[in-house]
């Protein structure tokens, strides 16, 4: 059984990526994050959303590995990583990137932290 801090991070995990697939849904090719104002701040708030998810997986992560690391199709690492890239190299990110990120990996981080409940 899960602890209630674990659940309650897990459902607010949720509820970012819920976020990013609201902001994403306009979004249909990389360039879309840059080519207008509203372009920029989607791909602004998505990345807002990512940091904060990484963060709280961040620290989910390390009071619980041995329960993600039972997921292994899932790169928590490289998430957590993502989070440090964000927060201290915001400048180097490519919108290429994010939204291979929002295309191919949010849905199926969605549907492991959803099953980890």
């Amino acid at each position: 059984m899960l602890d209630e801090n674990l659940k309650d991070d897990i459902l607010l995990i949720l509820e970012h990526l819920d976020e990013i697939n609201a902001y994403f849904e306009e979004v249909k090719q990389p360039s879309d994050f840059i080519t207008s104002k509203q372009g920029k701040a989607y791909y602004d708030a998505i990345l807002m959303h990512l940091q904060v998810s990484g963060e709280i997986l961040k620290k989910c992560y390390q009071e619980n590995p041995t329960i993600f690391n039972q997921y292994t199709e899932i790169p928590w690492t490289e998430i957590i990583r993502l989070r440090d890239l964000i927060s201290h190299h915001y400048d180097k990110l490519e919108q290429e990137i994010v939204f291979d990120i929002c295309s191919n990996h949010i849905q199926p981080l969605r549907k492991v932290l959803s099953s980890i409940q």
